[in-house]
């Protein structure tokens, strides 16, 4: 079977750039643009020119989607580029780009919500093709009101869209052919008789996982859930199948509100459900702190913060839980979760114990 994929947002992003600075510097006069993208894969993006004046170029590409109900699919993304005295890439957000406006993401409040792998990708891009200083702009012409379908205003991101993506690809996690794939996987561990695989949601905890643990873990014996982490987890335990779960606890700790299929668009966010655990836990001062953030990954910088990792053990403890209930098992479950750094951030007993093997 032939996997579908795409493009994120970040990839076409670094295709406008990419392209505005071809026709500005006339390197190129054709109408697409080839990327090499941050796991070593080509992209050829087809673009569309908009200006150019010698000192200025513009261009645009068309984001194209795999997933089945995504806000952006037809989305026009445009970049400005222009040169400057110095040598620096500066690259900000221009119409219909968010800006951060509170603390807990990746970016610092005041940026432009352009996350920082796209930014690098931009980076490398037109570094390809000058040493020369830029200012690159990237906007979004109908990203104010796309926003107003995503979860942008209630995380903080204000006026726009964000440019996203830590690998380039989008795969179609929420369509019923990324089930098939994950079964696939899954049928290949059992069959292959791999004493242990990892049930991870997505890039960030694969990349932790083989990061640090590299020499215990293949890449092979992963099988990302995407959103789909009940359907894996249950797949898993048909096949008898031992594994461990790893993840960022904005995805897993979505267990605790009984919320085992992920996506956006049929989950909340987890805080809600967070906080209230951590009730009784922790001074009232850090929940309403907490209550402040935006993100998991915001909760998660707190409780570092506050020397409180013992907290971060106790909801690895109650995701195996949540996810023992699910499936009507007794079973301990080994719970390794991490931060949007790949650092370990806390794990159940099970867990201290993989870790100790």
């Amino acid at each position: 079977m032939t996997e579908r994929f795409g493009y994120t947002t970040g990839t076409y992003a670094t295709a406008a750039s990419k392209a505005a600075l071809t026709v500005l510097t006339e390197v190129d006069t054709s109408a697409e643009v080839t990327l090499t993208l941050p796991h070593g894969e080509r992209a050829v993006i087809p673009f569309i020119r908009i200006e150019s004046d010698g000192k200025t170029a513009k261009c645009s590409v068309v984001k194209q989607s795999v997933e089945e109900a995504d806000v952006t699919h037809g989305m026009k993304i445009c970049a400005e580029v222009s040169f400057r005295d110095d040598h620096k890439i500066v690259i900000d957000g221009g119409e219909g780009v968010g800006r951060i406006t509170k603390k807990g993401l990746q970016l610092p409040i005041g940026e432009a919500a352009i996350n920082p792998v796209p930014r690098q990708m931009i980076y490398d891009a037109v570094r390809e093709v000058t040493p020369r200083g830029l200012d690159v702009i990237i906007s979004v012409p109908e990203g104010e009101s796309i926003a107003k379908a995503t979860y942008n205003a209630r995380l903080g991101i204000i006026g726009g869209i964000s440019i996203i993506g830590t690998t380039g690809i989008m795969k179609p996690k929420s369509l019923e052919s990324f089930k098939n794939t994950i079964l696939q996987q899954l049928k290949f561990c059992h069959e292959n008789g791999f004493d242990e695989i990892v049930i991870t949601p997505g890039n960030i905890s694969e990349d932790a996982m083989l990061r640090h643990y590299g020499n215990r873990v293949d890449k092979s014996h992963i099988v990302q859930s995407g959103d789909h982490l009940g359907f894996t987890l249950k797949e898993a335990e048909r096949l008898g199948i031992p594994y461990i779960i790893a993840g960022h606890p904005g995805k897993l700790a979505k267990v605790l509100g009984g919320h085992f299929q992920t996506h956006c668009s049929q989950s909340p966010p987890a805080n809600a459900d967070v906080i209230i655990f951590f009730k009784g836990k922790v001074e009232e001062r850090l929940l309403e702190e907490m209550e402040e953030s935006p993100t998991i990954e915001g909760i998660v910088e707190i409780l570092l913060r506050e020397k409180r990792g013992d907290l971060l053990d106790a909801l690895a403890v109650e995701i195996g839980s949540k996810i023992n209930a699910y499936l009507g098992t007794d079973s301990e479950k080994t719970i390794l979760l991490f931060n949007m750094q790949k650092e370990l951030i806390g794990s159940n007993e099970a867990g201290k114990r993989w870790l100790k093997v």
